[in-house]
């Protein structure tokens, strides 16, 4: 069924970071806009659960997900996993605003030897990294880091009391090596052009900011777009398909399922813009098959759902001998940590991986109220045992890395043969493997918290066995480049095969830095949205 006679400008299929970006920027240039959102608006208020405390809660909330009623239902929509390593999730958000309703906020830059491999520059990106950042409103101090470049700030987070004894630890083994710098997030600690409220430090940013102190696609780009009337948003729309014309150059619109009804509808643009993340964006073009693209759509390549990237973690916990039997207070702050040992291996790579990570400071009651399974390792029992583990709350320290990633052939999304959603469609079948370099980069994260921990006055009582896998920041499938025969996208994120189609989520990474990716995948949506835009104006 067609949803309606008239072509829009441009069909923006998700409104999460990118999309929301790409949906605002073309509607307030003037362009006619319809956003598919495969799910609903999310009432703050209702919908989660910042202010909610563990004693308020079954079993005081042990088990208990405060995000479960935000994403799919993996009974109706599930994928499947291969691979040697399957550590690993698909977090996947259908609401308007994606997943940056639940993320963390934290908004880094990629540097000019980070972009070293990619077609596109630290100075081509400059100007798009200050328009997300006045868009959002980002904190951040101005550390004038050479590999962390500085921003368009707000007033920078305080650092919680325990990176205070964190940096005493990083000065003594190597305070050039072991540098660290604040925190930039995408919350407001001063007033914004948006009307958001300052951020009140309620530390549960990934329950959802139910005052929308934190930037969300939801709270500011989409309501700047629905604002102009220019954009027309229908919720509850799955894509199913990419349409093309008959002699396959040219993409038409999008087919999808009404999640209510089931019921099958179509829209009509000139243009089309995936943002569905790098996963689901990529598991539509291989839905979309034609005579014209038999291994799915814009795939001359080959090289659709390949080059798949994330983030592995490594982590040790203990406490700080100072701080045991201190005062209990509140410092959580954001959530996340305010302080960050910046990554040290951006200079001169080291010889068994070629990408740096970064060092998260986390600390606070929240260490210990999310982890109350620390008490296994305090001695005593009875009141003597409660008196211990009181005592050590307050010095409580967790330590975990974000380690960079290269694209492997081991690790790659399909569409499973033989597993299919609620609406009849193969689902994703992710491929993971850890490389040489991943365990490499694993043992020495490891060992540099170790020794920060200790150099620092703690004990450490925990180290992570194996590596964590980012259940949410999956990019890079399909890599941007300016060849046809080696990339899917080019720089500017529009299909080689097909030139009116653009994807301008995180699939278009080459690699992957120890930064997380939502500012500069909201930079390159940007910059696309700029070129969409420029198109439509020429034709």
């Amino acid at each position: 069924m067609i949803q309606k006679s008239e072509i829009y400008d441009v069909c923006v299929v998700g409104s999460g970071s990118a999309g929301g970006v790409v949906a605002m920027q073309l509607a307030e240039k003037g362009a006619s806009v319809v956003v598919l959102e495969a799910g609903k608006w999310v009432d703050p208020a209702k919908d989660f659960y910042s202010h909610t405390m563990p004693y308020e809660l079954p079993k005081n909330g042990r088990g208990w997900d405060p995000r479960k009623h935000l994403t799919v239902d993996r009974t109706k929509e599930p994928f499947t996993k291969a691979g040697e390593y399957q550590r690993f999730d698909h977090f996947l958000t259908k609401a308007v605003g994606g997943k940056s309703l639940l993320w963390a906020g934290l908004s880094w830059r990629n540097s000019t030897f980070d972009f070293a491999t990619w077609p596109v520059s630290y100075e081509q990106l400059s100007p798009y990294y200050d328009r997300m950042e006045r868009l959002m409103g980002v904190t951040g101090n101005y550390d004038h880091h050479p590999n962390v470049p500085d921003g368009v700030f707000q007033k920078p987070l305080p650092w919680l009391c325990a990176a205070h004894q964190i940096k005493k630890g990083c000065d003594k083994l190597d305070p050039k090596k072991f540098r660290m710098i604040t925190a930039r997030k995408a919350l407001l600690t001063e007033r914004h052009e948006s009307k958001r409220p300052v951020c009140h430090y309620c530390g549960h940013c990934m329950r959802g900011c139910d005052v929308d102190a934190k930037y969300t696609s939801a709270n500011t780009a989409m309501p700047r777009a629905l604002k102009t009337g220019k954009c027309k948003l229908i919720l509850y729309a799955n894509a199913a398909e990419v349409m093309m014309s008959k002699d396959g150059k040219t993409a038409t619109g999008v087919r999808y399922f009404d999640a209510r009804t089931r019921k099958s509808y179509e829209v009509k643009a000139k243009k089309i813009v995936l943002a569905c993340g790098p996963i689901e964006s990529a598991r539509l073009l291989l839905l979309s098959k034609s005579a014209h693209f038999p291994n799915g759509l814009a795939n001359s390549s080959g090289l659709v759902g390949k080059n798949l990237i994330t983030h592995t973690t490594s982590g040790a916990q203990g406490y700080l001998k100072q701080l045991n039997n201190a005062p209990v207070f509140n410092d959580d702050g954001t959530e996340s940590s305010h302080a960050y040992i910046a990554s040290f291996y951006w200079e001169k790579p080291h010889p068994n991986f070629p990408k740096g990570y970064h060092i998260i400071v986390d600390s606070g009651s929240r260490v210990s109220t999310s982890n109350p399974s620390f008490g296994q390792n305090v001695p005593g029992f009875g009141l003597d045992f409660k008196r211990r583990v009181r005592e050590r709350a307050p010095s409580l320290i967790s330590m975990y890395s974000q380690n960079g990633m290269i694209a492997s052939p081991e690790r790659y999304m399909e569409l499973d043969p033989t597993v299919k959603d609620i609406y009849g469609l193969a689902v994703p079948k992710v491929h993971f493997s850890l490389t040489t370099e991943d365990r490499a980069i694993f043992k020495d994260a490891t060992e540099k918290i170790s020794e920060i921990i200790e150099a620092s006055g703690g004990v450490i009582t925990n180290t992570n066995p194996q590596p964590g896998v980012d259940s949410v920041h999956w990019v890079g499938t399909c890599k941007m480049g300016n060849d046809a025969k080696t990339s899917v996208l080019t720089p500017y994120l529009q299909s080689h095969d097909v030139k009116n189609l653009f994807v301008a989520d995180g699939s278009g990474f080459i690699d992957y830095s120890e930064k997380n990716p939502t500012l500069t995948v909201m930079a390159l949506a940007s910059r696309c949205a700029d070129f969409v835009y420029e198109e439509l104006r020429r034709a």
